[in-house]
């Protein structure tokens, strides 16, 4: 099946503070860090080793826990924080991901196939290897198509890799067995429905990977 699934890294902020932002609460029942984003843990968070913390949830679900709203929960974060957003749904080969000081976006990228991509604000300068790497080896194979089943969306992979020349964090990569501290799952509080139907629909929400309300 692939990974299908989001997550936030943050800093500048106590855990505590940013699951209350969010309308989370910590249960106390820890989680595998290998099941993040699954059926299994469908929502946690954590601390990291870093300084970070963390929040995962399967699909696209944290681009609802943080942007779904109006104004966006994004907004109740300290303005000194930095934010990396991450959304990576393989059945549909979307992946996106975005970086933002407090609720000021300072970057965005998104994938939806093919060639595309989106790109808006100062991204960090191993964007552009990453694209041109990319670019270069997704012509090679239409040039020299692979047979029915084979063929690689390189292109995929440009907004994961510029995330994680900030957090240091891939879901398909393994990490330092301390890379995790405290990982958790979260329950909704405060009234949050995290598949709630935006109007108009956003594109998260239009990939057929969750039931919306």
């Amino acid at each position: 099946m692939g990974f299908n699934m989001s997550w936030i890294f943050v800093d500048g902020i106590e855990e505590s503070a940013l699951y209350k932002a969010f309308d989370l609460a910590p249960t106390g029942e820890a989680a595998d860090e290998d099941d993040l984003g699954t059926s299994r843990v469908p929502l946690a968070g954590a601390t990291l080793k870093s300084g970070w913390c963390a929040v995962f949830a399967k699909y696209a679900l944290v681009m609802d826990l943080t942007m779904g709203t109006n104004p966006p929960r994004l907004s109740r974060l300290p303005a000194k924080s930095r934010s990396v957003v991450c959304v990576v749904l393989e059945h549909a080969m979307i992946s996106y991901a975005s970086c933002w000081h407090g609720s000021h976006r300072v970057w965005e990228v998104r994938h939806d196939g093919g060639e595309h991509l989106e790109i808006s604000g100062d991204l960090p300068s191993e964007f552009a290897g990453f694209r041109s790497s990319a670019m270069d080896k997704q012509r090679a194979q239409e040039a020299h198509p692979a047979p029915p089943g084979w063929s690689v969306d390189y292109v995929f992979d440009v907004p994961l890799e510029t995330a994680a020349t900030m957090t240091g964090y891939r879901q398909d990569r393994a990490v330092d067995d301390d890379f995790f501290r405290n990982v958790q799952t979260l329950v909704q509080i405060n009234g949050l429905v995290l598949t709630k139907l935006s109007e108009p629909p956003t594109w998260w929400q239009t990939a057929g990977s969750t039931r919306y309300e």
